[in-house]
């Protein structure tokens, strides 16, 4: 979404105390630890230096504190460690985030502006733009095999775009208002800025059921923006603040959440108030995180512990 002022936010994380292990095939233990600082910690290892720093790994897999959340009585307070920091466009108005094929696919928004792009990791820069129809308020955005899907805000309407060209190709219509879309594997998720995720068929667009995000303790998450698929939970930002939630698709019930409070100084959202978090593409080759905001300079790369 697009429109509000995000109130002046105070406080900084702390550091972690240590890098957590990944697992690729066994389940360990998970302690929750507390906020952790955006300062990247390289224990004995000399600081890297000012280029962006690459981590690959051999084969896919998903973190331990992924594997682990499933259905607490109360959430899981992840904490996150930057890895990489990379340049972002400002003039971005970020709205739907996806990694594939080692590139970023990011929708903006706001009439008359709304792109659907292809941006290069190290650089920032777009390397294909896609032009929106300039009634068109661009919103979230997801991949499903060689088409992309990306919402708009009021206009009902969903366009498909081949992943290869950002060509038009189709059409989809829905009710409401269009926030937030990820694709689970088998079905779409998609938010419209209430607390209700809408499962639809990945080939017609056809509403098959919903959920309430809820607390454990039964209250609302409302505002649910950006989403990402990852691990058969629901990642989402929560608009006008830098928090995360991860829900249960099943349940609708938060079994995680993280505060990105501190991520970047000066928060953009200081100088203007709609500069705020927003952007979460998931990284299965390496297990992290691509985070961002709207008009953001920057795009950081994370692990979640």
């Amino acid at each position: 979404m697009a429109c509000a002022a995000n109130p002046a936010l105070e406080g900084s994380p702390t550091n972690p105390s240590s890098t957590p292990e990944l697992v690729t095939t066994e389940v360990a233990t998970l302690r929750p630890s507390l906020l952790s600082s955006a300062t990247p910690d390289y224990g004995d290892a000399a600081e890297p230096s000012p280029e962006p720093l690459q981590i690959v790994t051999p084969t896919p897999f998903v973190p331990k504190a992924i594997l682990e959340l499933t259905q607490p009585e109360t959430p899981t307070i992840l904490s996150y460690q930057v890895l990489a920091s990379y340049p972002h466009d400002t003039s971005a108005f970020t709205q739907g985030l996806l990694w594939h094929d080692d590139k970023i696919y990011e929708s903006t928004g706001l009439f008359g502006e709304s792109e659907l792009r292809v941006v290069n990791l190290l650089t920032g820069s777009a390397t294909q733009e896609y032009p929106a129809d300039p009634a068109y308020f661009g919103e979230g955005l997801a991949l499903v095999d060689n088409r992309l899907i990306w919402l708009t805000w009021q206009a009902e309407t969903a366009t498909v775009h081949d992943v290869s060209t950002l060509e038009q190709t189709g059409t989809f219509t829905y009710t409401g208002e269009g926030w937030g879309l990820c694709y689970d594997g088998t079905r779409l998720v998609m938010s419209d800025g209430s607390n209700r995720l809408t499962f639809r068929d990945a080939n017609t667009f056809e509403v098959l059921g919903s959920v309430q995000v809820t607390h454990s303790d039964g209250t609302a998450v409302e505002r649910l923006n950006e989403l990402e698929c990852v691990g058969g939970l629901v990642w989402a930002n929560v608009w006008l603040t830098d928090v995360i939630v991860v829900a249960n698709p099943d349940t609708g019930t938060v079994v995680a959440e993280v505060n990105m409070e501190g991520l970047i100084a000066p928060h953009p959202s200081i100088e203007n108030g709609n500069n705020v978090l927003n952007g979460i593409a998931y990284r299965p080759d390496t297990g992290t995180f691509l985070i961002t905001g709207k008009r953001w300079p920057t795009l950081f790369e994370v692990r979640f512990n």
